[in-house]
Parts: C-alpha cells; structure tokens; sequence
C-alpha cells in the first residue's frame, strides 16, 4: 500500500513539474513572438521555434531528473539494469542446477517405487458373510502393517503405525472391501474370490513415513495349464534376436494384463523358465524354416499365484 501511494505522488509530482515548465515555455514564447525577441541574430520564428524546442526539451530533463530523484526503481532502471538482468540470467542458472541436483538427488533416493509391493497377498472369500469378510481383512491389514514395517526397517523408511482396530481405519478398510466387491459383481465375477495386494500408492523416498494402498484382483483362472500365453514368428537357422526376445515379453506382458495378472507380479523373477528358453532358442539355430516361439503356461495360473514361470517352446508354423 505504501508503495502504491509513493508511486502516485511521483506521478502526480512529475505532472505538476512537467505542466510548470510547459506554463513558463508557453509565456517565453509569447513574449518573444510579441515583441518580435531575436537569438543568435536570427529572425522572430525561428527564435520562437527555438524556445519551444527547448522547452520541450526543459520538460524531458526535470521529468527524468525528478525520477531519479523520487524513486529509487528509476535509478536502478537507469544505471544498473544491464547489470540487474547479468545477475537474473546468472540466477536462474543456479536455480536450474539446484533443481536438476535436487531431482537426481530424489531420484536416487527412491526406495519403493508406484506400485511395488510391500507385503504378500491375501484372497478374501466372497462368499462368507459381510462380518466374517472383515474379520480375515482386518487381521490380514495388522499382518501387511508388520511385513511392511519389516521392509521400511531395511529401506530406512518411517514404520505405518495404522492399525485395523482404528475406527477410520477399519471404516477404510470396509469402504475398500465393498467397492471391491462392488466392482467386481458389475464385471460379471460375483463369486469370484478377490485377491488384495498391498501396494505403494506412489514412490517413497528415503526417510518417509510406510504406507500402501490395497490393489485387487479377480482371482479367477488367468490360463490354464500348457495354455499358449503369447507367440512371435521366427525364421530357423539363426539364434533368437534381442528384438524377437524383448517382442516376446512384451506380448506375454501385454496378455497377462489383459486377462488381470497383477503388474507387481510381472517383473523379475517372473517370466520364462530359463532352461526351456535356452533349449529352445538353441534349437532355432539348428533348423531350417519358418516356426513359432510359443510361451505356455506352466501350471494353472491364478492372480494368487504370485511369481510365475512360462515355458517357451519352438513350434512350426
């Protein structure tokens, strides 16, 4: 506010200043045309053209001078904004640095990404009663808080201090068992048995405080045993390529997603069965034509089933 006021009074000064001088310009000039003045021996107009000149040029200089003066902004801007706007660049430099640094720094610091796991799974019965469901939910949320306090006690996180017996917790706790429930009888698995995974609702950082989310799943069959999960074609005579392998995962990934294996359980040690894979790619180099690598199931393949194995075998096209 009082910057507001100091600069209107400047304003209103440099008005008054420039509207004096232009008064005192006005009756020079016409004292000189009245009585015919002459400067420098030059004729009346031309000495009254130069008195309005210099007027004008009177009023620019009180005007600039009267800024300086009044307001320390108009000096600066005047006499240091080269150096001002050296010292902004330079500025926003470091701050950039600081920022790059500060995000490698947080980047590096991430112990437990979005939707890492932070304990084992727990498959709720449908089927039971509403109170015989929270009961195992309960229990299994007071398991999951132990487990993970064990993994933040080894990434130098926060312990949770969340317990079911919580009234907002268990209120929690009830709101996510029903959604769940809820979601699942619209999907058309109404008596399926849903799987929960406590999960890292986003990325924790060195120092912070334990906490997950439950993730859900259908547990229904995902594929059979033997059951052909994802396939590329592929030519004999040659070893598997990095870009058929990295085709193939993607596929089986893609597929197992679709059909509701839970993303946490895709990555390492998930995925092929190394001596299968290495058999089979071995007997790619020895034939002749063009075949299959299939990846099958091995073994029934739930969302339960946590870490999975696919057995790969060549096949003809």
């Amino acid at each position: 506010m009082n910057t507001d006021l100091s600069g209107i009074g400047l304003v209103m000064l440099i008005t008054i200043v420039a509207g004096g001088i232009a008064y005192i310009g006005d009756r020079v000039g016409h004292q000189v045309g009245r009585k015919r003045l002459t400067l420098f021996g030059l004729r009346p107009k031309y000495t009254s053209t130069i008195v309005a000149v210099a007027t004008g040029m009177l009023i620019a200089l009180s005007v600039t001078l009267v800024a300086l003066v009044g307001s320390q902004q108009v000096r600066t801007a005047f006499f240091r904004l080269s150096q001002l706007n050296a010292q902004i660049n330079q500025l926003q430099a470091q701050a950039l640095e600081q920022q790059n640094e500060l995000n490698t720094t947080r980047k590096s610091s991430i112990v437990l990404e979005t939707g890492a796991p932070v304990a084992g799974g727990y498959v709720v019965d449908v089927t039971q009663s509403e109170a015989q469901q929270m009961k195992a939910f309960s229990t299994f949320f007071d398991d999951a808080v132990r487990s993970a306090n064990v993994l933040a006690d080894r990434l130098f996180l926060l312990h949770d201090n969340k317990r079911s017996t919580d009234p907002d917790v268990r209120a929690n706790l009830l709101t996510e068992l029903r959604e769940a429930r809820d979601h699942f009888a619209a999907a058309g698995d109404a008596n399926v048995p849903i799987l929960f995974v406590p999960i890292a609702p986003n990325n924790l950082f060195r120092g912070e405080r334990m906490t997950f989310t439950f993730g859900a799943w259908a547990d229904r069959l995902l594929y059979a045993n033997g059951e052909a999960v994802a396939q590329i074609d592929v030519e004999g005579g040659r070893p598997i390529a990095g870009p058929d392998y990295r085709l193939l995962v993607q596929r089986a990934t893609d597929a197992l997603t679709k059909r509701g294996m839970p993303v946490a359980f895709l990555g390492p040690p998930s995925g092929f069965d190394p001596a299968r894979f290495e058999a089979a790619t071995s007997q790619l180099a020895r034939v002749r034509g063009r075949f299959r690598l299939v990846a099958r199931s091995e073994g029934p393949l739930y969302p339960h089933t946590g870490i999975f194995s696919l057995a790969v075998s060549l096949e003809p096209r």
